[in-house]
């Protein structure tokens, strides 16, 4: 049994992780807000949970790791430790990854009836790009290494935002007036929606929930909103996939998009995402997917527990 752990920059997920029949299966699930009582959370998990000792333990954190191999939240007051994770979880030791990272871990293991496609060709073998707007917005690389895959961490959410048109120029320099450099994180996450919403309509600052409910509804100002998301979303997502050469594709994760379901407007992510003449044809041709697994970040923290399981 394996304890995994995703914390975010406002929650965290605790669950089990067990394989049976060739395939890992996360449950106990646990989800509370992100604190600084991460270590007294998982000790009293682990009380509450039922079933085999634990073997190993993996967590992610929405952040960079450090060269201590610690990380420090980027969007909460929380500083993650690999020794005391471990001494909480009563383990030897504790792997700790990047939030994205974890989910790029778990590509591999994702079912086709949860990923839902985005438009472009079949798949091929290459680098893939796994991103997402949640409390932030999360980068991750997977690529082809032997038999298997390699995982490279980034920080693509924190790189600029670039406006390609007039109407998107003039939000950029109202978003640079209200918050400074604009990165793709100022927009392109809950919070971001939000500051969007008030640089294209003024305040009150409506939450992301609501903003995505009233465009839903076909309010004009709120459609709005979310549609030059939705482009820039595309735009930064193909970016990463000339950047990354990810001719095995474009994930998109976090909490918003499976949130969205069938109101997230593929065609239009799509327009943004080719427009990048000469390579409009050879964009056209990657195919992205919307990953709709409930937990992926768990699912490939235990894939990677488990291969590490697995060599000693």
């Amino acid at each position: 049994m394996i304890l995994v752990g995703d914390i975010g920059g406002t929650r965290t997920r605790l669950a089990l992780a067990t394989r049976a029949n060739g395939a890992w299966r996360v449950m106990q699930l646990q989800e509370r807000p992100t604190g600084a009582d991460i270590l007294p959370m998982i000790r009293e998990f682990l009380t509450a949970a039922s079933g085999p000792a634990i073997e190993a333990a993996a967590f992610c954190g929405a952040g960079p790791v450090a060269d201590d191999g610690s990380i420090r939240l980027t969007n909460a007051p929380v500083r993650l430790e690999p020794a005391a994770l471990a001494r909480a979880a009563g383990v030897g030791r504790a792997i700790l990854i990047n939030d994205f990272a974890a989910v790029a871990e778990s590509l591999p293991a994702l079912p086709p009836a949860q990923l839902l496609p985005c438009g472009g060709g079949g798949t091929r073998i290459g680098p893939r790009v796994v991103m997402g707007p949640g409390t932030g917005f999360g980068v991750a690389i997977a690529t082809p290494a032997g038999a298997g895959w390699a995982v490279v961490a980034g920080d693509g959410g924190h790189a600029d935002l670039a406006p390609i048109d007039d109407e998107e120029l003039d939000v950029w320099r109202r978003l640079r007036v209200l918050h400074g450099r604009v990165s793709a994180e100022t927009v392109l996450c809950g919070p971001g929606l939000e500051r969007l919403h008030v640089a294209l309509h003024g305040p009150p600052r409506l939450e992301a929930e609501q903003i995505a409910l009233r465009a839903w509804r076909g309010e004009a100002p709120a459609a709005q909103t979310v549609a030059l998301f939705t482009r820039w979303l595309g735009s930064v997502a193909g970016n990463l996939a000339l950047i990354a050469g990810a001719l095995g594709g474009v994930y998109l994760a976090g909490g918003i998009l499976p949130r969205w379901g069938s109101h997230f407007d593929a065609a239009l992510f799509r327009t943004a995402f080719e427009d990048k003449p000469p390579y409009a044809e050879w964009l056209a041709a990657i195919p992205a997917y919307v990953v709709t697994h409930p937990s992926p970040g768990l699912l490939g923290l235990a894939l990677r527990a488990g291969s590490y399981t697995a060599e000693e």
